[in-house]
């Protein structure tokens, strides 16, 4: 199973209605989605589309935003969601309905790259 964390920019403050979860604002800057691609690379390529059908959390999201880049790892997800929940800040509830992470959403107001790759000491495949 790959599991990915998908790396998205918003240029300004924003408040996008996501779903159930309602009304959320964000701040600018950067956000760190994990998710599991199952077994198809599909999943994560939708996330680049910037006209899709929005199903989950992070569609709402994705489409008022610029996706950056995916990251993909030979790790369980919420794995995953528990060593950024000890380095970023947490968006609680965001895309997490169907375990018992807090999130599966992270915050950073500057580009987390550097540090995902210290993080993971590049035990990582980039997407594009």
């Amino acid at each position: 199973m790959v599991s990915y964390i998908l790396i998205l920019k918003l240029d300004e403050d924003k408040k996008i209605k996501i779903g159930s979860l309602g009304n959320i604002k964000f701040k600018e800057g950067y956000y760190m989605y994990v998710g599991s691609a199952k077994n198809s690379i599909k999943r994560i390529e939708r996330h680049f589309k910037t006209e899709k059908k929005l199903r989950w959390h992070i569609d709402y999201l994705s489409v008022n935003s610029k996706v950056l880049d995916a990251l993909l790892f030979d790790i369980e997800e919420c794995d995953l969601s528990n060593v950024l929940s000890q380095h970023f800040e947490k968006i609680k509830g965001f895309g997490c309905s169907d375990c018992k992470c807090i999130t599966h959403l992270f915050y950073s107001a500057t580009n987390p790259i550097e540090k995902l790759k210290k993080l993971f000491k590049g035990n990582f495949y980039n997407y594009k």
